[in-house]
């Protein structure tokens, strides 16, 4: 339908616009990544390291801790998508069973409520299907992954994305997508390089994704770094 307001065309940015609800049919979502040790192949921008295997079937998500003794008991809540590709959140209980929402995909895991202090004392490590879909590494509370999934029903526009390093190293980042329903392609439809320098690149022409197309931030680096990076993205609701 394009972009619509619902009253009066606001002064403010659309970003926010569209954040408070007030363009009709679109919302918003984002993805910030971390990965502390990419090397000089391709690696997606998350905590776990090196590329995702992806669930293939939807089941329970179940979190647990390298610490079990001081996170056990606490709380998370899991967003994602389910079996259908609808968006979804569960609350899982750190060392509990598995939720009883199933999930296809897992975009973030963040704490709700902490056993002992105000943050995760281990990693915590979000499982579906036999993968691992998230780690919180220790302190951070949530979890740091630049992975996304269109949910259905819905066109995703890529706005914004920004990639960083610790160190000054020579960095090459691309955005890759795969759609569902063609197997294991992988497409790149976003490549930069820098040397020590932060991108942060705002995408005049939105790159256009279709419903289930997951979409990922990978990096690699001429030496081993820590790498940054996200990914902003508008919503469309279509029939």
């Amino acid at each position: 339908m394009g972009f619509q307001f619902q009253n009066n065309p606001p002064s403010f940015d659309l970003g926010i616009s569209v954040t408070k609800g007030l363009v009709e049919d679109f919302s918003v979502a984002g993805q910030f990544g971390y990965n502390t040790a990419v090397g000089t192949s391709f690696e997606t921008v998350w905590g776990v390291g090196g590329t995702p295997t992806y669930p293939s079937t939807a089941t329970g998500c179940t979190v647990t801790s390298s610490d079990t003794a001081s996170d056990n008991t606490g709380t998370v809540l899991v967003s994602g998508l389910d079996a259908n590709y609808d968006l979804q959140t569960a609350v899982a209980t750190i060392g509990g069973g598995a939720t009883t929402e199933t999930f296809i995909r897992v975009f973030s895991i963040r704490m709700i409520t902490a056993n002992t202090g105000n943050a995760n004392v281990g990693t915590l490590t979000a499982t579906v299907d036999s993968q691992t879909v998230a780690t919180v590494s220790v302190g951070y509370g949530s979890s740091l992954s630049a992975i996304y999934t269109i949910p259905r029903r819905k066109r995703g526009y890529i706005v914004q994305a920004s990639i960083g390093s610790s160190k000054q190293k020579e960095i090459e980042a691309k955005i890759l997508t795969k759609q569902v329903s063609n197997g294991n392609v992988w497409n790149t439809v976003g490549f930069q390089s820098t040397f020590g320098v932060p991108l942060f690149e705002t995408f005049v022409i939105p790159f256009v994704v279709e419903e289930k197309t997951d979409i990922e931030l990978r990096a690699k680096a001429d030496a081993t770094t820590s790498v940054s990076g996200s990914l902003s993205l508008f919503l469309e609701d279509y029939d």
